[in-house]
C-alpha cells in the first residue's frame, strides 16, 4: 500500500519528471507499506538556510530521500547544468548526489535533536538516491560527486519497490564497510509515527478547502481529446458527441457556439434543464457573446406567445406545446443549433420541432447534439438508441465519443461505479480526497448529520458557492432529511431558487438531483438515499455523484446498508476496468 502526503499534486509543481513520479508512486501496487512525503521542506538544513527533498519514502527498510532531476543533465568544468523541456538551463556547483546526501544527513540530524540518539526512528537505516527519468546517465562518468550505485535513470526499468531495494542495498553495505554496522528497520507503527512527526514540523497539511481548491485547479483544463473533438466540429456540419458526466460536453458545446458566433453565424443553444440554460447564458453574457441559451420548451413557448404557468402539465410540454409550435408560422431559423443534454430531448416529437429551427433542416443544416446515455432519466434507452440511429442514417451525422473524465476525481468516479454499477465513468486522471459515507437512522438523525457536514465544510473556509446539497426529494416532501426545520440557523440561508451555480458566502445551496443536472459543484452532499439497486435510483445516484468535482459526501438510510454492500460487491470488478 502506498500513501502519498499530500495526496493531491500541487499545481505549483512545474517539473514534468516530478509530476510523473508522483503519479507512478501513487498508483504503484504493492503489498509493502510505504508513506511517501512529497516536496518536504527542511527548515533546519545542515548547510543551507532552507532545503527541500523532492520525495521522502518511509518504509520498513528505513528512510529514503530521493532527488529528482528531469530533462538534460550535464557537468562542465565542475559545474552541473540542468536543461528543462523549454531549453532553459540552470547551473549549480553542487550536484544532485551531494544535494540528496546533504538532505539525508540534515533529516537524520533533525530527528536526533528531536528524539535523541537511541530512538528507533534515529537508529533506523537512512538512504538516498537520485532519479533522472528523462535521460541515460553513462556508467563511464566518474567523479567524487557521482555515485552511480544510487542512480535510477531512463535506461533501466524500475519502480518504487526496486528503487527501495537498490538504494538500501547500497547504503546498508556502505554502513557495514565504513562503520561496522547497519541501520535498523521500521515497523508499520514506526512508519506512521515518523510520518506524523515530519508532517507536523516540516509539511503544511492543507485544509479541506485548500485540498478541494487544488484538486479543482488540476481538473480545470481542456484535454487533448476535447481539443480534437472541438476541431472536428468545424469539419462536420452535423455532429453527435457522447460522453460520461464530466467529460466536458458543455465546455466543448459552449466553445463551439462562441467560435461560430465570432464567425458571424446565428447560433441557438438549446437544452432541457432551466438551470443549465441560465448558467450557459450567464457565461455567454460575461464573455460578451450574444447567443441565446434557452430550454427547448421555453423557446417554443415564446415563439407561440404562451406564458409560463405552474399549472402546465407534463402532457402540455410533451404533446400540446410541440403541436402548437409546429403549427406556428413565424419560427426563426439559425445557422447553428446546439443541443446540450440531448438524451432528454431526443424524441420524434422534439426532433420535428428542432428541424424547423435549424436552417435547411436536420438533414442539410448545421447542428451538434451532446448527450450522456447514463443520464437518460426521462426517456427509455430503446427510444434514445432509435433516435441516434435515425440521425446517423438520415442526416449523415458524425459521431464522437469522449472518454476522459475531467470533472470527477478517481475517488469520486470509483465511488460512483460501486454505488450505481454503471461502469462507464470515463477515465479520470486526477486524485483527490476520499469519499465520505455515513448512514442515518430516521429523518431527525439524518438532519443532525447534514448539519454536522455543512458545519465541517464551512469551518474549513468553504463558502456557499463551493458546495451543494442534492436530494431526489423536494424540501416539501416528507422523505427529505432536512425536514421542516432545515439547517441550524447559524449555518446560513438555504438557497433553493435563482442561479444555482453561484451563491452568496453564507448561502447553503439545495437542489433536487434532476434540477441540478448539467451543473457541477466542488463539493456535493448527497442525502435521502433510501435505495441503491433499482433502475431509477441508480440513474439518479449516478447523476448526483457525478456533479461532484473534488469531494463527495454520501448520506444513506441504514436500512439500505445490505443493498449498498451488494452493489459494492458487484461493482468491484468494474472499478479501474
Amino acid at each position: 500500500m502506498v500513501q502519498l502526503i499530500p495526496d493531491v499534486l500541487s499545481p505549483e509543481i512545474k517539473s514534468p519528471a516530478e509530476k510523473r513520479l508522483f503519479v507512478e508512486f501513487r498508483d504503484h501496487r504493492t503489498n509493502k507499506k510505504y508513506i511517501v512525503l512529497h516536496s518536504l521542506g527542511i527548515a533546519e538544513h545542515a548547510n543551507k538556510i532552507f532545503g527541500e527533498i523532492d520525495f521522502v519514502i518511509l518504509c520498513n527498510e528505513g528512510v529514503l530521500c530521493l532527488e529528482v532531476k528531469g530533462g538534460q543533465v550535464s557537468r562542465r568544468n565542475g559545474v552541473w547544468e540542468f536543461t528543462n523541456r523549454y531549453g532553459n538551463i540552470s547551473r549549480k556547483n553542487e550536484g544532485p548526489f551531494q544535494q540528496v546526501q546533504g538532505n539525508m544527513q540534515s533529516l537524520r540530524q533533525y530527528m536526533v535533536r528531536r528524539l535523541g540518539n537511541y530512538d528507533p526512528l534515529v537508529r533506523c537505516q537512512y538512504a538516498c538516491a537520485v532519479a533522472m527519468p528523462d535521460c541515460r546517465f553513462r556508467a563511464t562518468v566518474v567523479g567524487i560527486d557521482v555515485v552511480p550505485e544510487i542512480l535510477v535513470d531512463a535506461k533501466q526499468s524500475w519502480n518504487l519497490d526496486s528503487l527501495v531495494n537498490q538504494a538500501f542495498g547500497y547504503w546498508r553495505q556502505t554502513c557495514i564497510e565504513k562503520h561496522g554496522f547497519e541501520g535498523g528497520r521500521l515497523t508499520d507503527a514506526e512508519i506512521d509515527k515518523m510520518a506524523n512527526l515530519l508532517r507536523g514540523d516540516f509539511h503544511f497539511v492543507p485544509s479541506m478547502k485548500d485540498t478541494v481548491e487544488r484538486t479543482v485547479k488540476e481538473l480545470c483544463a481542456l484535454t487533448a481529446e476535447q481539443y480534437e473533438v472541438l476541431e472536428s466540429l468545424f469539419e462536420n456540419p452535423r455532429t453527435m458527441v457522447s460522453g460520461v458526466a464530466g467529460a466536458g460536453k458543455t465546455l466543448i458545446a459552449m466553445e463551439q457556439a462562441r467560435r461560430a458566433y465570432w464567425e458571424g453565424k446565428s447560433v441557438l443553444y438549446l437544452c432541457y434543464n432551466h438551470n443549465i440554460a441560465q448558467y450557459v447564458q450567464y457565461q455567454f453574457e460575461k464573455d460578451r457573446v450574444y447567443i441565446e441559451a434557452v430550454t427547448l420548451h421555453a423557446f417554443m413557448m415564446r415563439t407561440c406567445g404562451i406564458e409560463w404557468s405552474p399549472d402546465l402539465s407534463q402532457h402540455f410540454y410533451e404533446k400540446e406545446l410541440p403541436a402548437t409550435f409546429m403549427a406556428a408560422e413565424d419560427v426563426p431559423a439559425y445557422d447553428l443549433v446546439i443541443i446540450d443534454e440531448g438524451q432528454d430531448l431526443l424524441t420524434d416529437t422534439y426532433l420535428e420541432c428542432v428541424d424547423r429551427i435549424v436552417r435547411d433542416g436536420l438533414g442539410n443544416g448545421t447542428w451538434a447534439i451532446y448527450y450522456d446515455p447514463n443520464q437518460n432519466i426521462f426517456n427509455s434507452y430503446a427510444q434514445l438508441d432509435a433516435m441516434i440511429m435515425k440521425l446517423r442514417k438520415e442526416a449523415y451525422a458524425m459521431s464522437w465519443k469522449l472518454h476522459a473524465n475531467c470533472r470527477n476525481t478517481k475517488q469520486i468516479a470509483n465511488a460512483n461505479i460501486l454505488m450505481t454499477n454503471i461502469p462507464n465513468q470515463g477515465k479520470p486522471t486526477v486524485s483527490g480526497p476520499q469519499v465520505e459515507y455515513d448512514s442515518y437512522n430516521g429523518r431527525e438523525d439524518e438532519r443532525r448529520k447534514i448539519n454536522a457536514i455543512v458545519r465541517n465544510i464551512k469551518d474549513s473556509g468553504a463558502v456557499g458557492g463551493d458546495f451543494v446539497i442534492l436530494s431526489r426529494y423536494t424540501l416539501t416532501n416528507s422523505h427529505n432529511g432536512l425536514g421542516l426545520t432545515g439547517l441550524d440557523k447559524d449555518l446560513g440561508t438555504l438557497k433553493t431558487t435563482g442561479p444555482l451555480w453561484k451563491a452568496k458566502k453564507n448561502d447553503v445551496r439545495f437542489s433536487t438531483i434532476s434540477g441540478f443536472k448539467g451543473l457541477e459543484s466542488k463539493i456535493v452532499i448527497m442525502i435521502d438515499i433510501d435505495h441503491f439497486s433499482n433502475e431509477e435510483t441508480r440513474l439518479l445516484n449516478y447523476v448526483a455523484a457525478s456533479r461532484a468535482c473534488a469531494m463527495l459526501y454520501v448520506l444513506y438510510d441504514c436500512n439500505a446498508e445490505q443493498e449498498r454492500q451488494n452493489m459494492i460487491l458487484s461493482g468491484f470488478t468494474q472499478v479501474g476496468a
